[in-house]
């Protein structure tokens, strides 16, 4: 008996439930993207990753420097991020490689570029 006066209260919380989280948190005062989100990668040469997620904005990450990204792209370059969550955050890390080259050298053969801001870009 107990369970059915339980199930009003179950259904209410499923029609209750949260939306999606936003792809960008606030950690520790830094902009972070969810990866978990993310839809898409492409490089941004000479020094920039473009991160598409669902919605109206797709976040762009400034590499320190040069970093070698504009060396990689020819259409087919894999982006890998380094961090150890689901989250993607400034001084966070990211490789930009060459799958066939990869496979003679291996990614880790290849730079890792340091995301040094997010920024968010609308789509146009």
């Amino acid at each position: 008996m107990k369970w059915m006066s339980a199930l009003p209260l179950i259904a209410l919380a499923a029609c209750t439930a949260q939306p999606p989280r936003a792809p960008i948190v606030a950690q520790g005062g830094a902009s972070c993207i969810d990866l978990r989100q993310v839809t898409g990668r492409r490089v941004l040469p000479p020094s920039a990753v473009l991160f598409d997620v669902p919605g109206p904005v797709s976040y762009r990450a400034e590499l320190e420097g040069r970093c070698a990204a504009r060396a990689q792209v020819n259409g087919s370059e894999i982006v890998q991020t380094e961090t150890q969550t689901t989250h993607l955050c400034r001084d966070d890390r990211v490789r930009i490689y060459d799958p066939v080259e990869a496979k003679a050298t291996g990614p880790r053969s290849f730079p890792e570029c340091r995301i040094i801001a997010i920024t968010a870009v609308p789509h146009s």
